[in-house]
Order: C-alpha cells, then structure tokens, then sequence
C-alpha cells in the first residue's frame, strides 16, 4: 500500500472566488477551521497517509493560500477560473512521471477526510484496477450537490448537477463529493476532452466520467456510509457548523 501512495499525486484546488463567502481580501480555503486554514487540514492528512507530491492550484487571493500552506506544496496558478475541469490542467506539467495514480479534491470541502481514506481510495483504485474512482455519500437533503444516476443494474451513468437535473433525479440522494481518483494516464490523455459548458461557459470535472464510459473506461464509485467526512463550505454559515463540528 505504502508503494501505490508513493506513486500517488494529490491536487488540490483552491483557485475559485467563493462569492458566497463576501471574501475580499483571502480565498475562502484559507478561513480557519480549529485554529488552522482549512486546507491545510487536506495537506496534514494527505501527508500523514504518505502522499508526498501535492499541487495547489490557486487563483484568486492566491497569496492567502501560498501563506497557509507554506513550502508544504507545490503551486499552480489558474489564469481565469474556468471551472473544475479546466483547474487541473494546470497542474499536469508538474504531475511526477512515476505516479501512476492522481488525486483530485476540493480545498473547500475535504478538510474532515482522514488520512485512511486517502489510503482506502488508492487501494481500491488499484484493486478494482479502474480508471476513475470517485467518493458517493447519502445526504437526506440533497439540494444543491450533484446526483450520482445510475441504471436498473446499478451502473454508472453519470453525475448530474442540480440545474441541469429532472425531477425524478432530483429524488436522488447519493451524491458526488467532488473527491476522485483517477489512473494517471487517463487523467493526462482525456482532461483535455472536456468541453465549455453552454450555460455556464465553465469547464466541470464531472464530465470526466462520461469521457471514461464513452472510452470504455472502467468507472467505480466509493460509497462511505458515514457523511460526516464530507463538509462543504460555501458561505459563512457552513464555516460555523465546521467550526463546532471540528470542536467535536
């Protein structure tokens, strides 16, 4: 296990705005959780389960994030925050040549994961051999996250968001945390496949699993019964409920 970790590149992202924090002078992943920024409880963890190469992908504020984490990381800068999909892509010069496997979450939202789940996500990718592993919780009260769709057998389709989703879709209530494994060459060949959302004119790392099923890639999800290692934070309300659930 300690070997597939070592061959293991984790990203980051932490470039968007975060409008709904009414942040002006730092990016919302350097507000503090228990003392310490937010991210750089992901950064403890990732280290702690023997993660050695990290990237940051910054944009706005992008001084608050390089003061939080330090030398911990390596750092990439996102021009224009085009999205989920078009963060990473900055990060691909710098992924070491012998990983073989990439990490990809959110600085705003992974502050809880353990350090085990890290480990529990590289060892399943590996043993499952899949291209695309990705974190599933239940949320009895859904709104706003993307829905994982799946067929009668219980197949992946695909995720879809909120805005764009049905009503009977809607009913869903296993959701996407944003947190995925990926093979490092699919990863690297495929990011680019990506298109503009036309609504949004954005770029979401979602599609990347209908790029892998239209590839006749192998696609897995990871459900983990407890949702209390997910905590997303959108706006200054979701900081306070971390803030004591942290405390707990």
């Amino acid at each position: 296990m300690t070997n597939n970790l070592a061959h293991t590149t984790a990203i980051i992202l932490a470039a968007g705005r975060g409008s709904r924090m009414k942040a002006k002078t730092k990016n919302k992943v350097a507000f503090k959780l228990a003392g310490q920024p937010m991210i750089s409880h992901t950064v403890k963890h990732l280290k702690e389960a023997g993660i050695s190469q990290i990237i940051a992908v910054v944009g706005f504020q992008a001084n608050s994030v390089r003061k939080a984490l330090g030398n911990d990381v390596q750092y990439v800068i996102q021009e224009e925050q085009l999205g989920t999909g078009n963060a990473p892509k900055y990060a691909l010069p710098l992924i070491d040549p012998a990983a073989n496997t990439v990490l990809v979450v959110y600085g705003d939202d992974s502050a809880f994961y353990p350090p085990s789940l890290f480990t529990e996500m590289v060892a399943k990718k590996v043993s499952l051999a899949c291209d695309l592993l990705f974190l599933t919780i239940h949320k009895e009260v859904p709104s706003g996250l993307g829905r994982i769709v799946r067929n009668a057998q219980g197949k992946i389709l695909r995720i879809v968001e909120e805005k764009n989703a049905t009503d009977e879709e809607k009913q869903i209530k296993e959701i996407n945390t944003g947190f995925y494994c990926f093979d490092k060459k699919f990863f690297t060949q495929c990011l680019g496949q990506i298109k503009k959302n036309p609504l949004t004119g954005e770029y979401y790392l979602t599609d990347m699993i209908e790029i892998a099923l239209k590839h006749d890639k192998k696609v897995e999800a990871y459900f983990v019964k407890d949702d209390s290692i997910w905590h997303g934070v959108n706006n200054r309300s979701d900081l306070a409920l971390a803030q004591s659930k942290i405390k707990q």
